[in-house]
């Protein structure tokens, strides 16, 4: 087997969570022409060249609050491939696969709840970033200013730095109600 490899630039991964209703399928079409994930970035993907199968991919959070090697054991007891890890300030992201078959079913979150229960997961890690990082912010200006600094660099970079953090954060709480939101009109529909 050749050892090819290849990136794939993906515009809609979210710094929140991966957006899972368009990455999983991609993943899937990509290992069905040949091209199997073997890493994974923020933005990227790598993979690598071999037979074409047809894997089901799965992406799922695991916050720092969940046993990380008791949950990833029960993913590979379940018979899923750990391909990758993502770790980044809010947790862990277990990117993992199985070959499809008719008679098993691949999902990791069947029901409402259980799907919820990870966007809650999620927004629980994030807003504790985003707490860290307003303290961060508010400490760097204090200490700034107790030793003298130019008041006013410190003030505008405070002040930006709330900006920032605002936007942000508004950004990834209307990422987040938006994926609560279409949890629970897909169980409506049903």
């Amino acid at each position: 087997m050749s050892k090819m490899t290849k990136r794939a630039f993906r515009a809609y991964t979210s710094l929140i969570f991966p957006d899972s209703e368009r990455e999983e399928p991609f993943l899937g079409e990509m290992s069905q022409s040949g091209w199997h994930l073997v890493k994974t970035n923020l933005f990227c993907y790598r993979f690598q060249k071999g037979e074409p199968m047809d894997y089901q991919y799965r992406m799922d959070f695991v916050s720092k609050q969940l046993g990380r090697t008791e949950y990833m054991q029960f993913l590979q007891d379940a018979g899923w491939e750990i391909v990758d890890t993502r770790r980044d300030d809010l947790g862990v992201w277990a990117y993992c696969r199985k070959l499809r078959s008719d008679d098993d079913t691949l999902e990791l979150y069947t029901d409402t709840e259980s799907k919820l229960e990870l966007v809650r997961r999620i927004k629980i890690a994030y807003w504790r970033l985003v707490g860290l990082t307003a303290i961060g912010l508010a400490l760097f200006g204090g200490a700034g200013m107790l030793f003298g600094r130019d008041p006013d660099f410190l003030i505008g970079g405070l002040i930006g730095g709330i900006i920032g953090g605002t936007i942000g954060s508004l950004i990834g709480y209307s990422a987040i109600r938006r994926k609560i939101k279409r949890i629970k009109s897909d169980n409506n529909t049903l």
